[in-house]
């Protein structure tokens, strides 16, 4: 239980640093003045609480805490909108491989493999209550 939550917290932390880019990206947009539809200001704002609450998760992960997992259970919407995925950083082996398909065939099992991680994370709950 200890090793599966200290393996969703590297996860966690994997995708904080492969999201870096977009969340300074999301932040330089605060700091230009220029003017954000209410749309806009929401999603980039979600964006970037669901950046930083990716860290604080691997934090609580990592000591064993449960509320990593519920910080974890907080983010799963978020996560599924902008396709921050634990293991999405598979998807980038699309950059390396030239393969048509292989698009097609990789986000499937990425996100089966985020419903794993959903389903083994209540396991552990109901483990640790």
């Amino acid at each position: 239980m200890k090793w599966a939550l200290r393996f969703f917290a590297l996860l966690d932390l994997g995708c904080f640093a492969f999201m870096y880019d977009q969340a300074s990206t999301q932040f330089q947009t605060f700091l230009v003045n220029e003017p954000l539809t209410s749309i806009e200001f929401f999603s980039r704002t979600l964006f970037l609480l669901l950046w930083l609450s990716l860290l604080v998760s691997a934090v609580f992960l990592s000591i064993p805490k449960k509320t990593g997992l519920i910080i974890y259970y907080v983010q799963l919407l978020p996560r599924l909108v902008f396709f921050a995925f634990s293991l999405g950083f598979i998807s980038l082996l699309t950059y390396v491989l030239s393969w048509s398909w292989l698009q097609s065939v990789l986000m499937p099992m990425i996100i089966f493999a985020e419903m794993l991680r959903v389903y083994f994370s209540v396991r552990i709950q109901k483990e640790m209550d």
